[in-house]
């Protein structure tokens, strides 16, 4: 807000940097956000929020990756081949 650099992390953010390798699958949403801004530059930080969760909507949604559509899951799990699905807590 106000052009203050931040990256909010939410369901889908937390969801996502988990798939993807960018932090720990037991990682809070603290370590989540700790994590995402030590991989990604600050001015980019607002914009690429609403990315990953478009991305995600599109092409790596919450009830699993077939890891066809998706070329990040593609490119990090080349050998998969069926989806994974996410159980619910």
């Amino acid at each position: 807000a106000y052009g203050v650099p931040a990256f909010p992390v939410d369901t889908h953010i937390h969801r996502l940097a988990q798939r993807w390798k960018l932090t720990p699958l037991a990682a809070s949403v603290e370590r989540t956000e700790r994590d995402l801004k030590r991989v990604f530059p600050e001015a980019h930080w607002n914009a690429l929020h609403l990315r990953i969760i478009f991305y995600g909507r599109e092409y790596c949604t919450a009830r699993g990756c077939d890891g066809t559509a998706c070329e990040i899951c593609r490119t990090l799990f080349p050998d998969r081949r069926r989806a994974v699905k996410v159980r619910k807590s």
